[in-house]
């Protein structure tokens, strides 16, 4: 059993979306892309309490906030479609009235009363959930309600409500970080302790004789007279003014308690390592509450055999990356299917890269889902050992910056940032606007690399050195925006952009905090010398030191004036590319019929 696509429409930030997953995934991006709320919707689909909330949704989770019907226009709804494929033979017994098929070779659904096709090859039962929330203008209310896709009335209205107990079968859980605090096992709907007692079918019988005794129980009597004394006079003074049998002395108790007041505040208590003294879950430490997290995990995917389907929001969350390796693995190992969203290198790296989903949202809230796949020149083995240090960063941004070497990484990034210090008004750093330079290793792989990333949906923009005409004519074909350096190499930029004063400058600082290289003594010129006798070991000092610290430190010491101008036209035409999106386009309705 697996969740094998989510439809949107019109949910939170999320305008449009078709995301299709194979099994496991991690899915990846920049900060309010959309990540979470994909994992929102899919719980609002098939999470089995989610609905008994007092209001499932409010003018909060349509799309802009807008939920009012335009005279004349279709009725706004929230949209959410979920296919689970995969259904066992329990699972398609108990839902065969509403069972379809869903073809695994072009990934789609080939409809009911096609019961002759169970048991092909790549042909898997499969129920199709739909969602649809709305606002009730009658009622000035919001409702939501859930249905199976089929069957359905001829007009395809839907007839078959999915309930919390059909969507309990498939064991959705949605954990929004691992460290859940007191939710864990307190007895709130929804907590870990709350799930685990439906998933066994445990009927607590506590809560009506727990509040029979709270009602009953006096917090002042006769153990404090003092305040005793003033509840009688109360009552005397009361006496004066209304029926003697309604002034009856006033007592304290813990009397206004309800069911839903008494889930909020119970809590569990765990051994501190104090002899007698045992502390709220929530002030334990992070290993006690990881621990204690992921067993009643296991509590539950055994129960039901492992039939469960697992959401974590970021499971880096307080861990050390060893911890962080350990977790991922175990909720993989306890689940049919695992979803996960992250920025943590430690734990996408855990994935192959089949399994890493890419989302992107446009100005217009359409948001696109895009697997990993890796381009013929980039062998799995170089995007395993470089994914921490070259990768990572790129698939988790907006917009990627393909340059030839790690020199010209190092070089934008640090002038872009000390420009953006210099003069905030006119000047920008690379990581606010979203950009994330990477290193493509050498000239002939930066036009592969622009149309890998651009597959995955990211804007790209490419620095290189000056091409022949085939070279250039692939680079630009590859990618949104192109820059190309005069020059034959980078470090031939330095020196002939640098004024002659500054490399000399340059030079001389780091013989005086004695970091000039050793195997470089030779080049230096002899005291006095006039700024030109410094450009020779200037340029030498960058040719042999590529992409090291010394050109970061030079260049956080530049003045505006003082940087190439072909650096500071880059960094402004990259700043100038991030502009006011344009006005969204109305969506057309899409069911997936």
């Amino acid at each position: 059993m697996r969740l094998t696509r989510v439809y949107i429409e019109n949910f939170r930030g999320i305008r449009q979306a078709s995301i299709d997953f194979s099994g496991t995934t991690v899915l990846l991006g920049d900060n309010n892309t959309g990540k979470s709320t994909v994992l929102e919707a899919i719980e609002l689909a098939i999470g089995p309490d989610r609905l008994a909330r007092v209001q499932a949704i409010d003018e909060h989770d349509f799309h802009g906030g807008d939920y009012l019907s335009i005279e004349g226009q279709p009725q706004k709804h929230i949209v959410i479609e979920v296919i689970i494929a995969g259904l066992d033979e329990h699972l398609s017994t108990r839902f065969r009235n509403n069972i379809e098929f869903w073809r695994q070779i072009d990934r789609t659904l080939v409809g009911p009363g096609q019961g002759a096709m169970i048991g092909q090859p790549g042909i898997e039962p499969a129920v199709r959930i739909r969602f649809v929330g709305t606002y009730d203008a009658e009622n000035d209310d919001f409702s939501a309600k859930t249905w199976f896709a089929v069957p359905r009335q001829d007009d395809g209205t839907p007839i078959s409500e999915c309930r919390s107990s059909d969507k309990r079968e498939f064991g959705f859980l949605h954990l929004r970080a691992l460290r859940t605090g007191s939710r864990a096992l307190s007895m709130e709907r929804g907590s870990l302790l709350d799930v685990i007692l439906k998933t066994y079918e445990v009927r607590t019988q506590m809560w009506e004789g727990l509040l029979h005794r709270l009602r009953d129980l006096d917090v002042v009597g006769d153990s404090d007279p003092e305040f005793g004394r003033i509840l009688t006079a109360i009552r005397d003074a009361m006496r004066d003014i209304v029926t003697g049998e309604w002034a009856d002395a006033p007592h304290l108790r813990v009397s206004e308690l309800t069911r839903e007041d008494l889930r909020r505040v119970l809590k569990s208590f765990l051994a501190t390592g104090v002899a007698g003294y045992g502390a709220p879950f929530q002030h334990q430490g992070s290993g006690t509450i990881n621990a204690l997290v992921l067993a009643m995990l296991g509590l539950i995917a055994q129960r039901r055999n492992g039939r469960v389907i697992f959401a974590m929001e970021e499971p880096e969350l307080s861990l050390p990356p060893h911890v962080q390796k350990r977790v991922v693995d175990k909720v993989r190992s306890l689940a049919s299917q695992a979803l996960f969203t992250s920025h943590s290198p430690y734990v996408i790296e855990q994935f192959p890269p089949e399994q890493m989903t890419v989302l992107n949202r446009d100005p217009h809230g359409v948001l696109t889902a895009t697997s990993i796949k890796l381009p013929e020149n980039l062998k799995l083995k170089v995007f395993r050992d470089g994914f921490r240090t070259r990768f990572c960063e790129a698939l988790l941004s907006r917009r990627v910056i393909v340059v030839e070497g790690k020199t010209e990484l190092i070089a934008y990034s640090a002038v872009a940032r000390r420009a953006a210090e210099l003069d905030p008004v006119n000047f920008s750093r690379l990581d606010a606007l979203g950009w994330v330079p990477f290193d493509a290793g050498g000239q002939g792989a930066v036009a592969p690399f622009l149309t890998f990333f651009r597959g995955l949906g990211k804007t790209v923009a490419a620095i290189f050195d000056q091409q022949e005409p085939a070279g250039r004519q692939a680079i630009e074909a590859a990618c949104q925006a192109t820059f190309e350096q005069p020059y034959a190499g980078f470090e031939a930029l330095l020196a002939a952009e640098f004024h002659i004063s500054m490399q000399a400058w340059c030079v001389k600082s780091f013989v005086a905090a004695g970091e000039w290289p050793i195997s470089l003594n030779n080049l230096l010129p002899p005291p006095n010398s006039p700024d030109e006798a410094y450009a020779a070991p200037f340029l030498a000092l960058f040719k042999h030191k590529k992409g090291d610290d010394y050109l970061t430190i030079f260049l956080g010491q530049c003045q505006i004036g003082q940087f190439p101008p072909t650096m500071i036209r880059v960094i402004t035409s990259l700043k100038n590319m991030i502009a006011a999106p344009a006005p969204a386009q109305a969506v057309q309705p899409n069911f997936l019929l």
